[in-house]
Order: structure tokens, then C-alpha cells, then sequence
């Protein structure tokens, strides 16, 4: 009998009920109603979460007067020791209030996206997702990858990701990928980058005789690059700044891609790095769980970038944080700019690319690089439990440790993922925020009816 029961289309917000789903669609993104609740639960949720700021930081405060007065004593207070453990309970349950009243606006954020691009002529499927899952097998690897992504405190999200990259190697060989990209100065070159960097790669692994480890380092420098010589094409076009980092990681089967003198392992990794996003492996290791990081961050402060950097005519300089600078203005977009940016390499950033072109005197090269960093990797799926890829938002207040301890408490890729992204936020971090994490199993311990998964 209930499958005879009509289904309801029902705008929750507006507490209206409709006959179908076009009118349900139609109400969405043109009732003058629904886009003034809208506008309401959004200035709700936004007073609500400033509310909890204040609460989070006045805590906090309180925290550490407590711990001010307990290292003033000579011998221990339960008193005080009682008030500490009561005041981190309260800052725990106010800070994952907080991180929940940023989820409802980021759901709602991405819904209010949608609705005007289903409304709008072109319609199309926004450019950023909230989250993403991809399962696949690579040999006899069984492999999940879960994402969650948030725009955070900022104006606009620059942060894009993808979980489903796939490439055939010159002998048919199948290798699997995800991407965490970080744009920053708007979202052209992010955007582009999504479409063209897979097929870039593509492009020149087919241009390899064999699929060796060198061919492949190799293959991932040249679409790095390529990739980038022709967004600054177009950056040239448009006189745009924009730019972003990237974190790849590549996994395929090993069959003897090192010569024969060494050992082979079933499967390997490689990790390519521009710019400060991050890949950390959660690897367990005599009953405890560690973070190995598998990528070191692009930071103008870095003393090989700032050699890097100053031999051809750059300047760094702590400004908050390590930025590298031009060494004087340069006229740009009909402006006259002295542009900065804290990392040293990246995608695009067509200014600290070629400052010489726009009149900045001093420099002689590159103060911003496109090749990226590639570190290989033996996966032992025994051992290693699962692999974390996130920006430097992430970064910025977790360590790896905490990290990995943060994904291990989670089942599934995408749970962890979620989590890490949101613990992030409630620590503070005001940036954008992304995660890929991706779990394994080998095919003999899978099960087909389950993920891969972190425990």
C-alpha cells in the first residue's frame, strides 16, 4: 500500500507543500518567500556563530588563567585541577557547537549555489562540491577516497578537489589519483587547472616508450608544466593574477618499475607537491599509529626557495608570515602593484612568474615555480592505513600527528575526511578548507559489500 502513497515535495523552510517537483524547483529559485527565509536562517546562523566565537575565546581564556595560577603552585590544587577539566569539557561542547553552526551554513551555501545555476540559462553543476567518494581498484588493491570541502570564514571558496582521476600507462597499466588543489587571487586558474592538469598528465605519460618510474616523475614535471606555460597564456589574455597550489598522489601496481636489483613492492605511491597543501600517510607501526609526511611545504622562508628566490632578483620577508615579494612595483592590469604571496611555488601567478615583462626591474627570473616536488613511495597496505592530501588550511592548525588521530577515530575516508576538515575549523582556521583521505585493503582481506576501511 505505500508504494502507492504520492510522494510529498515539500519546501521545509518555507513550510509549503507543492504537486510536483518542477513547482517545488520553481518555488526555490523564484519565490521572493523562500529567498527572504533564506536570507533570514543565513543571518541566524551567522549571529549564532558569532555568538559561539566569543564563547569559544572566552573559554579559552579562562583556560589558561587556570593554568597560569596552577604553574604559579608549589604543590598540586584539586581545585584548580577540577576547574581546568571542567573548563575543557565546556570549550570541547562550545567548539563542536560552533563547527555544527558552520556545517548548516555551508550545506545552505552550497544548496543557494545550485539552485541558481539550475535557474540561471547555462545551468551546469557548480564548481565546487561540499563532498566527494570514489571507489576503485588499483591491482589487487581495493581503494576508497572520501573528500569534504568547506568555504570556511572567507568570501569565496577557491578550494576544488578530485577523487576519480584514472590514467593508462603506455603498456595499458591502470593508475589512480586524487587532487587537492588551493586557489588563491580568484578562481580562474584553480578551475582551469581541474580540466586541464588530468589531461595534461594524460598526454605526456602516452608520450613515454614504457611506464617506469622515471617516465612517470617525468611525465607529472612535463604536464606540471605544461599545464602551467598555458594558463599563463591565458593569464596574459585576461591580465589575471590568479594562481594555485597543488597535492597529486598517483597509485598504481609495482611490476618491477626499478630494475630487478631491487625489491618489489605490490604497490607504490607517488605524491607531487607545489605549494604549501599537504600529504601526510597514517602508518601503524608496533601497536601505534603515526604520520610519515610524504610532501614538504613550498614556503618562501624555506632556505633552498629563498636561495631560489633571491638569486633571481626576489625578496622575502616575514609579514605574518614568509611572502615572497617582487623588489619593486610593477605596472599590472593598468596598475602599479608590488605583489606578494606566501608560497613559492604554484600554478599560475603570472606577476611572480615574469615580473620583468610588467616593468619590475631587478628580477631575472622566476620567483614563483611550477615544478613540482615528487617523493615515491612503497605502500605497504600492512602497515600504512590510509593517506591524508589537504590544504594548508588544515595545516595551519592541526599538526600531522593530530591529523592522523583525528582520521583514525572515523570508519570510512569520507567521515574522516568530514571530520578533519570541520576539527580544523573549530580550532580557528579562517581559511578554506579541504580533504582527501583515502583507505585501503588488499583484495584478500575485501569484502565486496564494504569500503575500505581507516580502523
Amino acid at each position: 500500500m505505500a508504494d502507492n502513497v504520492a510522494p510529498r515535495y515539500i519546501c521545509f523552510l518555507c513550510k509549503r507543500k507543492f504537486g510536483s517537483a518542477a513547482l517545488l524547483t520553481k518555488h526555490k529559485q523564484l519565490s521572493e518567500l523562500h529567498r527572504r527565509n533564506l536570507s533570514k536562517q543565513e543571518e541566524e546562523n551567522q549571529q549564532r556563530k558569532e555568538e559561539l566565537r566569543q564563547a569559544v575565546a572566552a573559554v579559552k581564556r579562562q583556560v589558561q588563567e587556570v593554568e597560569v595560577s596552577l604553574s604559579k603552585l608549589e604543590a598540586p590544587d584539586e581545585a584548580l585541577e577540577s576547574q581546568r577539566t571542567s573548563l575543557d569539557l565546556k570549550c570541547r561542547q562550545v567548539m563542536a557547537e560552533y563547527g555544527q553552526v558552520q556545517e548548516k551554513l555551508e550545506i545552505n551555501r552550497h544548496q543557494q549555489l545550485c539552485e541558481r545555476l539550475a535557474g540561471s540559462a547555462d545551468g551546469g553543476s557548480p564548481p565546487w562540491m561540499l563532498t566527494g567518494a570514489h571507489e576503485t581498484s588499483v591491482g589487487r588493491l581495493l581503494m576508497s577516497a572520501g573528500a569534504a570541502s568547506w568555504q570556511g570564514n572567507k568570501e569565496v571558496q577557491e578550494d576544488r578537489f578530485l577523487t576519480d582521476v584514472e590514467l593508462q600507462a603506455p603498456g595499458g597499466q591502470r593508475i589512480i589519483g586524487v587532487l587537492v588543489f588551493d586557489g588563491h587571487s580568484g578562481s580562474l586558474c584553480v578551475d582551469i587547472m581541474m580540466d586541464w592538469l588530468p589531461r595534461n598528465l594524460q598526454k605526456c605519460l602516452s608520450a613515454k616508450p614504457t611506464l617506469t618510474e622515471e617516465h612517470l616523475k617525468q611525465a607529472v614535471t612535463e604536464a606540471c608544466v605544461l599545464t602551467d606555460d598555458e594558463f599563463l597564456n591565458k593569464a596574459r589574455e585576461r591580465e589575471a593574477l590568479d594562481g594555485t597550489t597543488m597535492i597529486l598522489c598517483l597509485i598504481w601496481p609495482d611490476e618491477g618499475l626499478r630494475g630487478e636489483s631491487q625489491p618489489k613492492s605490490k604497490n607504490r605511491l607517488l605524491v607531487a607537491n607545489l605549494g604549501d597543501s599537504r600529504a601526510v600517510l597514517g602508518r601503524q607501526q608496533a601497536g601505534r599509529l603515526g604520520a610519515v609526511r610524504l610532501s614538504d611545504d613550498h614556503k618562501p622562508g624555506r632556505p633552498d626557495e629563498q636561495r631560489r628566490i633571491e638569486s633571481n632578483g626576489g625578496v622575502v620577508d616575514m609579514q605574518g608570515v614568509w611572502r615572497v615579494f617582487t623588489p619593486g612595483p610593477a605596472t599590472f592590469g593598468g596598475r602599479s602593484l608590488l605583489w606578494g604571496l606566501a608560497v613559492s611555488r604554484a600554478f599560475g601567478d603570472l606577476l611572480m612568474k615574469e615580473p620583468q615583462r610588467y616593468g619590475c626591474t631587478g628580477c631575472t627570473g622566476a620567483l614563483v615555480s611550477a615544478m613540482p616536488e615528487i617523493t615515491m613511495y612503497d605502500l605497504n597496505a600492512n602497515e600504512d592505513r590510509f593517506l591524508v592530501l589537504a590544504c594548508d588550511g588544515v595545516w595551519d592548525v592541526l599538526d600531522d600527528e593530530e591529523a592522523v588521530l583525528v582520521c583514525a577515530e572515523h570508519k570510512t575516508a569520507d567521515l574522516a575526511a568530514h571530520a578533519l576538515i570541520r576539527r580544523a575549523f573549530e580550532l580557528g582556521s579562517d581559511d578554506n578548507l579541504t580533504a582527501v583521505v583515502i583507505a585501503w585493503q588488499t583484495g584478500d582481506k575485501a569484502d565486496d559489500n564494504k569500503k575500505p576501511r581507516l580502523d
